[in-house]
């Protein structure tokens, strides 16, 4: 078992890694990556670049520690949902819920990720596509077992499947602190929302329109 001097020295470790990330992210925020230096970055920290080179090679790095958060803490909610004992809606309304206040929490790394995509390296712009389409597929499959067993109803899972994603990162782009609704609030109405949308009721709904 580790010692009880290494764990900490982890823990600070971890703890200066999180203030030059939360530093990057602001700059990259409020600049755009192209305009934000390393010398920006430790100003903004009140240290030298040298001690930023100690913990990441290059801005780069931070970039792809930052595009990569969002999207990782959205498959785990969504992990963690569908490993639930929930009704197939309930794990869908739930999943909605909880990744739109995830991408809401993380507003900036979204937006900084969809403004920035093309400064990515290859390998890692291509690692998270392929995170975000496993998101979109393992919520195709929940659609169509929910279709499979009435409880659901969607024209198409695929096509539904990606607009329920889109939705979901449009938040980032939309939402704004103002006081009246929380992020809990403002993601249980998409919610809501959705589930009208997919309810059996909406093909009773879709006919009389």
């Amino acid at each position: 078992m580790p010692s009880q001097r290494s764990t900490l020295k982890s823990e600070v470790v971890a703890l200066k890694r999180k203030r030059i990330v939360e530093a990057a992210r602001r700059l990259f925020y409020e600049k755009g990556y192209s305009r934000t230096t390393l010398d920006d970055i430790a100003a903004r920290l009140e240290v030298t670049k040298q001690f930023i080179y100690s913990y990441y090679k290059n801005k780069g790095e931070l970039l792809h520690e930052i595009a990569q958060q969002c999207i990782r803490e959205c498959l785990e909610a969504q992990s963690r949902v569908l490993a639930s004992k929930l009704s197939i809606p309930d794990k869908l309304a739930r999943i909605i819920e909880e990744v739109a206040q995830v991408i809401i929490m993380n507003q900036s790394n979204t937006i900084i990720y969809l403004r920035e995509e093309m400064n990515l390296d290859w390998q890692i712009a291509q690692r998270i596509r392929e995170q975000r389409n496993e998101f979109d597929h393992r919520m195709m499959k929940l659609l169509k077992d929910g279709m499979r067993t009435g409880v659901l109803h969607v024209v198409d899972e695929r096509v539904a499947a990606r607009c329920i994603g889109g939705i979901l990162v449009w938040c980032a782009l939309w939402y704004r602190d103002l006081g009246v609704l929380s992020p809990e609030a403002i993601a249980q109405l998409i919610s809501q929302n959705v589930m009208r949308m997919v309810s059996r009721n909406s093909k009773k709904m879709a006919k009389n329109a």
